[in-house]
């Protein structure tokens, strides 16, 4: 794995590299990660749409299968399908390393100018230029940043989508990296035209009934460790065939985990296939969700990471699980 980088130059040391980048002309491609969430994807479009604003020519793009359940947001009907098209600048957003790109790895490997653009504190730093700010508590606030430094427009679909990136990345402001910033910058992305209950429905109150099956199957078959601070559960083909769902209407269900009250370490394991497998991870204090990812090449945040490993559930699921288990014996 790629040494992770803290000390990242601040907007103000990088932006006019940015500028420049951008003064040159030419397709501006925007790219999201992998299962791509609002934050990512928020941020991919909100910068789209702010450029083309300018008369740019943009382009979003996003790793298949494009995200269904992100389609509310503005500018979703405009995600190309093409990526024969050369690439002149490559813009990323809310991903920490190349291999979260999944099929489109190769256009960031091989695109001659990249613009990373993240929160992540475990970033790899693979662009050639690298706006990483850790302290921001969603990339959707790093991209509001960067267009206000370059005097770009926030019109009431990109305010939209960044207001979005900004609720989810925040799990409705309920989470620790609600503060002041995020509180008031919510604020001025609703004076500028986003619509907080509309996101808030299409955020968390819209689910269809195959999504509603499946979190009922997964909690069901939820299980509890260390009186209850260990809570884990998996999604399986079987179940996602059980229920009618696909493997994008899981996002909820670590939420679910996440809510039990006794919880300190909450563990989902999503079978994306026979040999490969994702799991999410989350923590309340003192805790760090970074600590149980790490050894399996993921990351994240300190309260909110994850890892892929092309290995089969029956594998990786007791391995991640006895990490999280000696880091709760550790501090008992």
């Amino acid at each position: 794995m790629t040494a992770v980088t803290t000390g990242w130059p601040p907007l103000a040391d990088v932006v006019g590299g940015i500028r420049e980048v951008l003064d040159r002309g030419g397709l501006i491609t925007c790219l999201a990660h992998k299962d791509a969430d609002a934050d990512s994807l928020g941020s991919a479009l909100g910068f789209a749409l702010s450029m083309r604003a300018l008369g740019r020519e943009v382009r979003v793009l996003v790793p298949s299968p494009v995200p269904r359940l992100l389609e509310h947001l503005p500018g979703f009907d405009t995600i190309s399908e093409d990526t024969g098209a050369e690439v002149e600048v490559l813009f990323t957003f809310d991903c920490a390393t190349i291999q979260r790109f999944g099929d489109k790895q190769a256009l960031v490997r091989d695109a001659p100018t990249v613009v990373n653009v993240d929160h992540h504190v475990s970033n790899e730093g693979f662009g050639g230029i690298n706006l990483i700010e850790p302290e921001a508590s969603a990339t959707g606030q790093v991209v509001y940043d960067l267009l206000t430094a370059l005097g770009a427009p926030i019109t009431a679909d990109v305010a939209t989508n960044l207001y979005a990136a900004l609720f989810t990345d925040t799990g409705g402001y309920r989470h620790a990296n609600t503060n002041e910033t995020v509180l008031r910058l919510g604020a001025d992305l609703v004076a500028a035209g986003a619509d907080p209950a509309w996101v808030a429905l299409k955020s968390y109150n819209s689910r269809s009934v195959s999504r509603l099956k499946l979190e009922g199957i997964a909690v069901a078959n939820l299980h509890t460790e260390f009186d209850g601070r260990l809570v884990w559960s998996e999604i399986t083909q079987a179940m996602l065939a059980e229920s009618g769902a696909d493997m994008m209407e899981s996002e909820g269900v670590i939420d679910q985990l996440q809510s039990i009250d006794t919880m300190k370490i909450a563990v989902l394991f999503k079978e994306n296939g026979p040999n490969q497998t994702k799991v999410s991870v989350r923590t309340r204090e003192p805790y760090d969700a970074t600590t149980v990812c790490i050894p399996f090449g993921g990351g994240g945040h300190q309260r909110a990471s994850g890892a892929e490993l092309d290995e089969s559930l029956a594998v990786f699921e007791p391995r991640v699980l006895e990490v999280a288990r000696e880091l709760l014996r550790s501090t008992r």
